[in-house]
């Protein structure tokens, strides 16, 4: 089950808890916050599989944008070889050859950058909600213990 429903339901099961008069505290079904809570741990380990499988996905992106980066500079290298007869026809491979080289690696540096920033976004999220499951998780405990 996914981890952002079930700390849902623990925050509305402390929100929707009886009150006792004076003391700031409620009374909760502690059967049900427990099996809630060893929901929650059951579900982080996939919320990291998931973070993991992102991580491979950025990487695959990042080696794949690389791989078409290097097939273009192959592909730029040899027009240029079938081009080098005469002097003009060699300046303008050259340019061509240049212009090709510049926009391949422009492209692989562009995935990369999109990779790297949709992997740190994922993770951010991941990051924000596994602080926002352990703090609910904290103050549930703290209300079981108090």
């Amino acid at each position: 089950m996914n981890l952002m429903i079930l700390l849902d339901r623990l925050d509305q099961m402390i929100e929707s808890a009886t009150e006792i008069p004076l003391t700031g505290k409620c009374l909760i079904d502690a059967e049900e916050a427990l099996d809630l809570l060893d929901r929650i741990r059951n579900a982080i380990p996939e919320e990291v599989k998931r973070a993991e499988w992102l991580n491979a996905e950025k990487d695959r992106v990042i080696r794949e944008g690389q791989a078409e980066a290097e097939r273009m500079l192959a592909q730029a290298q040899e027009y240029i070889n079938k081009m080098v007869s005469e002097s003009e026809i060699t300046r303008r491979a050259k340019e061509q050859r240049d212009r090709i080289i510049a926009e391949a690696e422009e492209q692989a540096r562009a995935i990369e950058q999109e990779a790297r920033a949709y992997a740190q976004s994922v993770l951010a999220n991941l990051q924000e909600a596994l602080e926002r499951t352990l703090e609910v998780v904290r103050r549930g405990r703290e209300e079981l213990s108090a």
